[in-house]
């Protein structure tokens, strides 16, 4: 039986975990034992409820946003000390599946110590440091791939260098999990009006949830949810938001069941307000599968995911109050028909067709 070893960098439950563990299930319904190397978290719980073995490592704590030299040296010790640590499991890998750039000295030490092969999968639209790294990777013959999530990572890497037309770089889309298949549409407009507005995932400054702030104070009627929490990112921007916001922002913390949740809400439009390029946003395709009406912000990977979807865009934070007027004013068949249209691309970003795309690239890997 052929043994892949996957490398997280967190163990909470974001967009780069639910696709490991997608790419986890993916691997296990192929036939291959799975193990991974992760820092605890709910993560660990749910990969061991697949049937995965896991190790629990510790993280790699680095400042956030810009790094600098002590961080260099904290994400090269980190990287020897793990890889000594579990020299033995890597040695026997058949493929080192690296999810999260902070694991990747982990893996090209087995490349050049062990003649281990690896592959490493993009999440973010990173920076020049960390597309050096990757440009490390390629050099390596045992390299089988560097997977990206979207054509737009693709654009920007090609862009940063030309070294990065490589055929062992490929595009694999993200698509939904399991909590999101074969749910029906649902009319969330018709016989009420517009109330429910919300965002969904982590709450941190590059998401945007403090847009929200200056659109319940000039919407008073409506009612504005955020369904997430800080995760990883720093505490204090959640606090203050919650201090500073008006009794018309509800404050849901995580949501593990999410559709139930948009349910109870009765939520209706979903905000994607990123301040960062995005490099293959989840939460639009969720929110378009729940039947919400999504608005993005034009800005990186969500311009194409408007553009496939055709949703409702905005580029500034002040025109977000204009197209909210816009929608509290316009027909509700509008509004349904703006919803259904997005509802019906969600078939290719469904969990089965996900698992399909998964299960070919590990196959060929």
């Amino acid at each position: 039986m052929k043994h892949i070893v996957f490398l997280e960098q967190y163990g909470s439950l974001g967009g780069g975990q639910q696709v490991l563990l997608e790419l986890v299930r993916a691997a296990l319904h192929t036939g291959f034992q799975a193990t991974v190397l992760i820092p605890k978290g709910p993560c660990v719980d749910r990969l061991r409820a697949l049937g995965a073995q896991t190790i629990v490592v510790p993280e790699c704590r680095l400042s956030q946003g810009k790094k600098n030299i002590a961080d260099i040296f904290r994400f090269a010790w980190y990287g020897c000390r793990t890889f000594l640590r579990h020299i033995s499991l890597l040695r026997h890998a058949d493929l080192i599946y690296v999810n999260g750039n902070r694991l990747s000295p982990v893996a090209m030490l087995a490349q050049l110590m062990l003649g281990r092969k690896a592959a490493y999968h993009i999440h973010l639209n990173h920076g020049g440091l960390e597309r050096k790294l990757f440009l490390l990777a390629l050099r390596l013959k045992s390299t089988r791939a560097l997977v990206l999530p979207s054509e737009f990572i693709r654009r920007e890497l090609l862009a940063a260098d030309v070294h990065f037309d490589d055929p062992r770089v490929q595009v694999v889309p993200n698509g939904l999990d399991a909590r999101f298949s074969d749910i029906p549409f649902q009319d969330r407009f018709t016989g009420r009006p517009l109330q429910h507005i919300g965002i969904v995932g982590r709450v941190s400054p590059e998401k945007g949830q403090d847009v929200l702030i200056p659109l319940a104070k000039h919407f008073p009627q409506l009612q504005f949810h955020v369904l997430g929490d800080a995760a990883f990112s720093s505490e204090d921007y959640y606090e203050r938001l919650k201090r500073e916001a008006p009794e018309n922002v509800h404050f849901h913390g995580w949501v593990d069941d999410l559709p139930a949740k948009v349910n109870e809400i009765g939520l209706q439009v979903c905000l994607v307000p990123s301040r960062v390029k995005e490099a293959a946003p989840l939460v639009p395709l969720q929110m378009a599968a729940l039947s919400c009406l999504v608005i993005v912000r034009k800005l990186g990977a969500l311009e194409d995911v408007a553009r496939e979807l055709t949703l409702e865009k905005f580029g500034e934070d002040e025109e977000l109050s204009v197209l909210l007027g816009e929608l509290c004013s316009k027909q509700i068949s509008i509004l349904t028909d703006t919803t259904r249209n997005a509802y019906a691309v969600i078939p290719f970003y469904s969990h089965n067709e996900f698992q399909k795309r998964l299960m070919e690239l590990l196959q060929n890997l």
